[in-house]
């Protein structure tokens, strides 16, 4: 089967078929745009929003928070639900507070400031879904592994594990830098984990998304 190619005027099309947003996350979207902050785009938002309702997930794990754009779309799909999400960066991690409070939603999100794979440890509650959105920046295969492990080992059967720059750009294909060699060691961890059945979404950079059998 012949994969369509998105050009312009197809993405134009896809881009009217997204939902409105409303103030909170038009705001947060021009200023990703205008200061250069890495956030997923709507597509991609819809559809975290969408795979967090479907599963019924109430309690969500993210790794890598920036200004709470993903955090706002997986805090609504929960209704009502709860957000544990970790940035390092201090400016960063007020503004998502800012954002979560603005969104309605500041009662619900936890954000942490501190290294994931440090602060994952000392928590011992589980969740019903994770998104990793840090595989761009980890510093090693073994870090990646152990994020994987770490966000897993909380997570019980029917949840949900996802992951944002799965393709990173195409370079998964033939790896040669140290980030793209980590998304394809977390893509094989992945695909490979007898407890998950899993695939990647080429919507964007690639979603991973799997579910944990049981």
């Amino acid at each position: 089967m012949r994969t369509v190619e998105v050009t312009d005027a197809l993405q134009e099309y896809l881009d009217g078929l997204v939902p409105p947003r409303d103030r909170v996350l038009a705001r947060m979207e021009e200023e990703a745009h205008s200061e250069n902050i890495p956030i997923v785009d709507p597509h991609e938002g819809m559809l975290l929003y969408l795979l967090v309702k479907i599963a019924g997930a109430k309690r969500i794990l993210e790794l890598g928070t920036a200004t709470g754009y993903s955090g706002i779309w997986l805090l609504r799909g929960t209704e009502g639900g709860s957000l544990t999400t970790f940035e390092v960066d201090h400016k960063r991690a007020d503004r998502a507070r800012a954002n979560f409070a603005d969104a309605g939603l500041g009662k619900q999100a936890l954000v942490l400031e501190q290294d994931a794979v440090v602060g994952l440890p000392k928590i011992e509650q589980h969740f019903d879904a994770c998104f990793i959105d840090l595989l761009n920046v980890f510093p090693s295969e073994e870090m990646t592994q152990r994020a994987f492990e770490l966000c897993l080992e909380r997570l019980e059967g029917g949840g949900l594990l996802m992951a944002d720059n799965a393709l990173r750009q195409g370079e998964v294909v033939r790896p040669k830098n140290q980030q793209a060699r980590n998304v394809a060691h977390y893509n094989e961890l992945v695909a490979k984990h007898p407890r998950l059945e899993s695939v990647v979404i080429p919507i964007r950079d690639g979603v991973s998304v799997a579910r944990v059998k049981g």
